[in-house]
Parts: structure tokens; sequence; C-alpha cells
């Protein structure tokens, strides 16, 4: 027969099992929340990284436009408004297009340069022009804005 005291020894025993297999599982829980927030942010990088072309492909549409169709045609104007509702979504989601507009520094973490360029007008190492939009999700670059960049003025 056990006497009190194992009886008491036993149970702080089996009590700090408990205790501990209780916190593993709290652990466990914890972990596999963040797997999953992590598997949702990578899923939702990975559909922004495939629709944001969609976004430059409407903005090489309308550069063209411009040569080739009258500025008051209600056509172009509600595909227009289309391109806006795409972005206004996206962006609502947590995506951020990158400043890449003339004069801005040129920032390698964010840009990449498609070209070096002599310019008058702009300082070394600023942006001439965008040329694709980049874009940030999560604070991650998704894609680098492309930009042409000014190597300053002509020698």
């Amino acid at each position: 027969m056990k006497t009190p005291s194992k009886n008491l020894q036993k149970i702080k025993e089996l009590e700090k099992g408990w205790k501990q297999t209780q916190a593993d599982f709290e652990n466990y829980r914890k972990r596999a929340e963040a797997q999953t927030f992590e598997l949702v942010q990578m899923s939702n990088a990975d559909f922004m990284t495939k629709i944001t072309p969609v976004l430059d492909n409407f903005r090489r549409a309308f550069a063209f436009r411009h040569a080739h169709a009258p500025e008051n045609d209600k056509w172009i104007s509600g595909v227009k408004q289309i391109e806006k509702q795409l972005e206004d979504i996206l962006i609502s989601e947590g995506l951020e297009k990158i400043t890449a507009g003339p004069k801005t520094k040129f920032d390698p973490a964010i840009h990449e340069a498609i070209s070096c360029e002599e310019n008058d007008k702009i300082p070394t190492d600023h942006i001439i022009a965008e040329v694709e939009s980049g874009w940030i999700f999560n604070n991650k670059v998704l894609k680098p804005a492309k930009v042409r960049v000014s190597k300053g003025k002509k020698s």
C-alpha cells in the first residue's frame, strides 16, 4: 500500500506532465495557425503576381489609345473604370504600387533599371520614366518597377 506522501508525489508528477502536454499542445496550435496564415499569404502573393501584369496591359492599351482613338470615347472611359476597379480591389487586399515617377531617386531594392541614359534635366541616379509598374505585397517586393535611369548631363 502506498503512503500518502508517495500518492501526493505521483499526483504532482501527473499534474506536471499534464501541464507540459497542455503547453506543448498550445505551442503546436500556435505554430499550425502561423503556418496556415503564411500559406494563405504565399497563395495571395502568388495570385497578385499573376494578376498585376493585367494592370500593365491596361496601361499599355491606354498609351496606344492616345495615338489612335478620340479622347471622349465612352467605351474607352468604361474600360478605364474597369482598370481602376481592379487596381482598387488589389490595393484593398494589401497590394502597394512602387513609386517610380520621374525624378524619383533610383533604389535597386525596388527598381530594376532597364536602361541608363544621359539626361540634361534629371540628376544622376534618378528615374527618367517608368516602363512597367512595380508592386509590393506584405512588405515584400513582388515585382520591381522597371525604369529608365539618368546618368546625368551629357559630357
